[in-house]
């Protein structure tokens, strides 16, 4: 009985032990699963961390090339800009010579032009001073009654001669003068000066008052003169450069005088002209516009008959 009793206690203890064993290995296995499941995820989660730092090793590479790419351009405008730096400092040193030289040139040609009104104002007194004296002699002469037809006839004809070959003279000292005058209007260091300061009309007002006395002459003068024909073209010349370069010299010579113009205007009497008319018939200084603006008014005289 007790052999039978130690038999059974030994198989129930078994038995136990038997169970324990299977709920031990299923705890196992379970927590086993869990940790190769972890390890899977944990495995993705690397391979898409190492996707991720190859493209980023990618982007930074490319980025440092484009950096040096950068770098590259870099030097090259810093190159270039050293270049032209230096480029404008021996530009800017060339051009300050050049006006310098043009600005003496002007002044030297201004005082030509001003030796010139000079010389072409004493040719013109003169003129009126040998004028004057043969008139004097033929007036004497014709009074004291020694002169014949014939004489009076020789005297008209040496005043005309004196009078074409002083025209002649004044002709040429015009054509010299005009010369000098489109020489300055055409130097292209004039130009300059309108970029870096206020424009100096100086030279084109001299210029333009020179042009209207000499049309004025040139209207009271024969077109058989010799010289005529190349001053009244060099006359011509010098107004279309003044146009090209924007000057306007108005033309009030033989026009209606009104009361409404900006001039200064010296009124003389003319009793054959029609009652109640006023025409400029002198331009003393002409009125001159430079790109539609008035930079001189004129000096004119009227003859009226009021």
């Amino acid at each position: 009985m007790k052999l039978l009793l130690s038999l059974f206690l030994f198989l129930c203890h078994l038995s136990a032990f038997g169970q324990e064993g299977t709920t031990e290995d299923s705890v196992t296995k379970e927590r086993l699963n869990t940790v190769l499941t972890r390890q899977a995820e944990l495995d993705k989660e690397i391979q898409q961390l190492f996707a991720t730092s190859n493209k980023n090793a990618g982007n930074i590479q490319r980025l440092e090339q484009r950096n040096k790419a950068l770098r590259k351009n870099l030097d090259s405008l810093k190159y270039v800009c050293d270049s032209l730096k230096m480029t404008q400092t021996t530009d800017r040193t060339a051009l300050n010579d050049r006006i310098q030289k043009t600005d003496n040139t002007v002044a030297r040609n201004q005082s030509v032009l001003d030796n010139r009104s000079l010389w072409g104002g004493i040719m013109a007194a003169l003129f009126v001073f040998i004028s004057g004296g043969f008139l004097f002699c033929f007036s004497k002469r014709i009074k004291s009654g020694t002169n014949s037809i014939d004489e009076i006839r020789k005297a008209q004809e040496a005043m005309q001669s004196a009078q074409i070959k002083m025209q002649e003279e004044s002709i040429k000292l015009d054509n010299k003068l005009l010369e000098i005058a489109e020489r300055q209007m055409k130097t292209p260091a004039i130009g300059n000066h309108q970029d870096t300061a206020v424009i100096d009309h100086s030279l084109a007002l001299k210029v333009a008052d020179e042009i209207v006395r000499i049309e004025l002459n040139l209207s009271r003068m024969d077109v058989s003169i010799k010289g005529y024909k190349q001053l009244a073209k060099a006359v011509q010349r010098i107004k279309d450069n003044f146009q090209a370069n924007g000057y306007e010299i108005v033309d009030m010579l033989g026009k209606p005088y009104n009361e409404g113009m900006k001039v200064i205007a010296n009124f003389v009497s003319d009793e054959n002209m029609e009652q109640g008319k006023q025409i400029i018939t002198g331009i003393i200084k002409p009125q001159i516009n430079y790109n539609g603006k008035m930079i001189q008014s004129a000096q004119i005289t009227v003859s009226q008959n009021i």
